[in-house]
């Protein structure tokens, strides 16, 4: 399915705020409530839109250590390797790369201490040949779809 530009106009309402009213969606695209109701029915029956959620402020919670962990991983290892990462609740992303690492894994903790303990112990994994750790200073630009 293409997204033509209401569609566009619909998903960029909702990326703002999830929460958004037909009413209110509707208003900014200049058509009707059913439309928009109707199109958004579509967009998540064709999986466009796979669900609603929520940004939180990660600093609030007092989670303000964010890095970027690149790992150079044995070939015939990656599927264990990833089976065991994407279980942990600090993995926020996980992502398989091409170039200089194989895997890419963004965490988020409390503390340095808490980064450190998870490079030590997490990542001790059998078939991970490197690891390359960048700390997130600040952001210029958030995602908008997940405010990281």
């Amino acid at each position: 399915m293409s997204m033509d530009i209401l569609d566009l106009k619909i998903v960029r309402c909702l990326t703002e705020d999830a929460r958004c009213t037909y009413k209110h969606i509707a208003e900014q695209a200049g058509v009707s409530e059913a439309t928009v109701k109707n199109r958004i029915d579509k967009l998540q029956e064709e999986g466009i839109i796979k669900k609603f959620t929520i940004i939180m402020d990660y600093h609030k919670l007092g989670r303000a250590i964010k890095a970027f962990i690149g790992l150079k991983v044995q070939p015939a290892k990656i599927s264990e390797i990833v089976k065991v990462i994407e279980k942990n609740p600090d993995v926020h992303v996980l992502y398989r790369t091409s170039g200089d690492v194989d895997l890419l894994i963004e965490v988020i903790f409390e503390q340095m201490e808490d980064l450190n303990s998870f490079l030590e112990r997490e990542l001790a994994l059998e078939g991970i040949l490197g690891t390359v750790v960048t700390i997130v200073i600040g952001p210029y630009k958030r995602c908008p779809w997940t405010g990281l």
